[in-house]
């Protein structure tokens, strides 16, 4: 199967063509490199230095007729100020629609969307988690308005033009074990990692009270192997269905690292973020997926890459999970070692 991946450069479109390469399918990456840089891109796929609004785009799609695009672009900022509102829409909505017009003239038979994840839904209360994808969408942000946007476009192509689709909402993808890439924009975990690693205190917006769904790089990678033939036409959560606060993400680094090292609290933005988890059940029974790395596993791996540790036994990592599972309610379980 020959399988394009638009924003392969970045994180998970890294992750995504080294799979689908030993999968044994044949791999385009299509990249502006804004956010990435090729050296992390696997030299066995061809790599197009090109943005997705370019003209030179339709050539691309024309000569290499790929089967599935898998479409992982997105605009990164830390913040929305107003001069990035056009930008963002330029890319997530005009950019969708000129690569959905370019698959429809190239006769891809199907496009693999990435919309967002939790920051798509805000519950009310902690009785409605974790969230199904048919629960009310209130994107707050500029990336995730658009993201839900591009949802509704994507299925506009599917019904007038016969373009089949599986739209995946990631929940927070964590896993990043390459230091070039740890921003701060990247997932909390390998910031606090880094951090601790440098022996400086890590700064904490707000109260750190927000709950939040993550899930292990491997296991997004392991659901867009399953969307390759299966979820046809579906909108799916790729999610833990568990949640953390990044009080309960710092103290579970700190503990692993052994740091006694205290995070700096500043400001956050105004108004409460609400609690979100997404429940994955509709992945599994789509997909025949699941995940199958726990937090505890996961950041294990990330340590033993990011961090200076000392090694560990089993029973500190389980006696961790147990010590913050309290936390939850009789509706919201946490995942555990």
């Amino acid at each position: 199967m020959k399988i394009a991946i638009t924003g392969g450069a970045g994180f998970i479109g890294t992750h995504l063509t080294r799979a689908f390469l030993d999968a044994g399918h044949n791999v385009l990456v299509i990249d502006n490199l804004c956010h990435g840089t090729q050296h992390t891109i696997d030299p066995r796929a061809r790599f197009y230095h090109v943005d997705i609004r370019d003209e030179r785009l339709r050539t691309i799609l024309q000569h290499e007729r790929p089967d599935i695009v898998s479409h992982h672009v997105a605009q990164i900022w830390q913040d929305y100020p107003f001069a990035r509102l056009l930008p963002d829409a330029d890319v997530h909505i005009r950019g969708l629609l000129y690569m959905l017009q370019c698959c429809v003239e190239a006769s891809v038979s199907k496009f693999i969307y990435i919309s967002g994840g939790n920051g798509l839904y805000a519950p009310t209360d902690m009785e409605q988690l974790p969230l199904a994808e048919d629960a009310m969408l209130q994107p707050q942000h500029p990336a995730d308005i658009s993201k839900a946007t591009g949802e509704w476009y994507m299925r506009y192509f599917t019904r007038f033009y016969g373009l089949k689709h599986t739209i995946l909402r990631y929940a927070d993808v964590y896993g990043e074990t390459d230091l070039s890439r740890i921003t701060p924009t990247a997932h909390p975990l390998s910031y606090f990692i880094t951090m601790l690693n440098e022996g400086r205190r890590p700064v904490i917006r707000g109260s750190g009270e927000d709950i939040r769904d993550h899930v292990y790089i491997d296991d997004v990678v392991n659901a867009n192997l399953c969307a390759l033939q299966r979820g046809e036409n579906q909108t799916l959560h790729i999610s833990s269905s568990h949640g953390y606060t990044q009080n309960q993400l710092y103290r579970m680094v700190a503990l692993l690292m052994k740091s006694k090292i205290e995070p700096v609290y500043i400001s956050g933005s105004l108004g409460e973020i609400s609690p979100v988890t997404l429940d994955n059940t509709l992945a599994q029974q789509k997909l025949g997926w699941q995940p199958q790395i726990g937090l505890s596993e996961g950041l294990r791996r990330m340590i033993a890459v990011l961090g200076q540790r000392k090694e560990q036994p089993e029973p500190v990592v389980a006696h961790v999970m147990q010590k913050l599972a309290p936390v939850a309610t009789a509706q919201y379980a946490y995942t555990r070692a």
